[in-house]
């Protein structure tokens, strides 16, 4: 092999910014619509159960803890979750009790530490007051 048949391109990468990132030091942004992990709102979770049933890869688990104090427990295993929205698209609470959030970071060295559980009281979802007349009409003109 001649070095003469590399020099150009050497002489052409010497003065390029570098393809790639300083990882982990420098971080890209996140793309838009990018699916990270999902997570739970506590305090807007009805326990219809819709997440899990739909959850095609079985990583979402809802149990009863107390079912007289209306007590459950959700775990999402991350080791089995395959990122695809599904349990935020079946979630039929307005604004919704699963969300995903960016983060992609999540290894860790055992899959048992990959776990989210909460322990929650069912939310209670009281119906929209109906809006007041305006006034001078009566409301049932």
């Amino acid at each position: 092999m001649r070095i003469a048949a590399f020099l150009p391109e050497l002489l052409r990468s010497l003065f390029k910014k570098p393809n790639t990132v300083d990882y982990p030091f420098k971080k890209l942004a996140v793309p838009e619509g990018f699916r990270g992990t999902p997570h739970l709102d506590p305090d807007m979770c009805i326990v219809c159960r819709a997440c899990e049933r739909d959850c095609p890869a079985e990583a979402i688990e809802i149990t009863a803890v107390n079912e007289a104090e209306k007590r459950f427990r959700m775990v999402i295993h991350n080791d089995r979750c395959i990122h695809c929205g599904q349990c935020v698209d079946s979630c039929p609470t307005v604004p919704k009790a699963m969300r995903i959030d960016s983060l992609f970071e999540i290894a860790d060295d055992s899959r048992h530490k990959m776990k989210e559980d909460w322990v929650y009281v069912r939310a209670v979802i009281k119906p929209k007051a109906p809006a007041p007349a305006p006034a001078g009409e009566s409301p049932n003109a």
